[in-house]
């Protein structure tokens, strides 16, 4: 080896553990707000009998959405839009699935990750979540909601093999006759994002703005659907101590941290399915928080306090991009 690369392999080395070395520090910092905020409301191992919660949370966590892998020591919390498909992926990988199975599209990933870690109930699971290191992986709650939107109800005709028609009969009619205004203009051809190739909505789908007003006029525990469920009940960050917590949006080197901490390197990579580049660098919530005026988004993030709090994300920028009038 020459010298060049001796020192180009030596400046890598260090890179990669400086690199580790932040991904380590910020989950710790993340847990750690978890904790204050788990604290500060009276949530999980804080609850008080004395204290009137502002926030309600399931009495214990719901088993039966984790991916728990006793082989591997890993359990997975899958928030749908963060980045979930990926780590079911890994789960898969790990436990003897084919990349040519994933990879074949006969059946959903989730279907076959089921099938090689089936769902646990009390006590069995409650022991194990105990024994494994917990992964959670967390997106901007409002980022999360408008990718779960523009993927699910806002075009009932593309994406059907992803059920978009099942979102649109199951929860897009509803929300259609419930909360469409025709005194309220249709959104501008610049407050939409379109993708080439793909077929034009059927004009019967909600618009964003009405699926926001469904969030907001909705129960919390009544929202009936995962891809919007907020994290802290779906989840249940106060009553589940986390070991790792990843963001969606430092997700490349958290995953490889994740890998690193669990002893999995020789087993997965790094990877992100399902990540999405928007055509000419348009940041789709520029384009879709302008269908909203700023009441809405503050009732929104009233909404999503906890989740915002919780992972230690602003809900400030958004208002900015509220530039609708009621």
């Amino acid at each position: 080896m020459s010298t060049s690369q001796v020192v180009l392999t030596v400046a890598r080395s260090i890179s990669a553990d400086l690199w580790f070395r932040e991904a380590a520090i910020e989950n710790r910092d993340r847990i750690e707000q978890v904790q204050r905020v788990c604290k500060k409301y009276k949530l999980g191992a804080y609850r008080s009998a004395s204290y009137e919660v502002e926030f309600k949370e399931p009495p214990a966590p719901q088993y039966g959405v984790f991916y728990i892998d006793n082989r591997h020591n890993v359990s997975y919390c899958p928030i749908y839009k963060a980045g979930s498909t990926t780590w079911i992926y890994n789960l898969c990988l790990l436990n003897g699935v084919s990349k040519e199975e994933l990879q074949s599209g006969r059946e959903q990933i989730s279907v076959i990750a089921r099938r090689v870690m089936p769902e646990m109930d009390y006590p069995e699971a409650d022991e194990l979540l105990k024994k494994t290191a917990k992964i959670l992986i967390v997106r901007h709650p409002f980022e999360r909601l408008l990718s779960a939107y523009r993927d699910k109800l806002e075009n009932s005709v593309a994406g059907r093999e992803h059920g978009s028609l099942h979102f649109y009969k199951k929860y897009g009619s509803s929300i259609v006759r419930k909360y469409h205004d025709d005194s309220q203009p249709k959104p501008r051809s610049d407050q939409v994002i379109r993708k080439l190739g793909v077929p034009e909505p059927a004009g019967i789908e909600p618009t964003w703005r009405e699926f926001v007003d469904y969030l907001i006029n909705t129960d919390l525990s009544s929202y009936a659907d995962d891809h919007w469920a907020p994290y802290y009940l779906y989840c249940t960050p106060c009553l589940v101590d986390y070991d790792l917590i990843a963001k969606v949006e430092t997700l490349g080197r958290d995953q490889a941290f994740a890998i690193q901490q669990l002893g999995l390197a020789d087993s997965i990579e790094p990877r992100w399915r399902h990540s999405s580049s928007n055509s000419a660098g348009v940041d789709p919530a520029a384009v879709y928080f302008s269908q909203l005026d700023k009441e809405r988004v503050r009732k929104l993030h009233n909404k999503f306090r906890l989740d915002l709090e919780l992972f230690g994300y602003s809900a400030e920028p958004y208002y900015e991009l509220a530039t609708a009038t009621e």
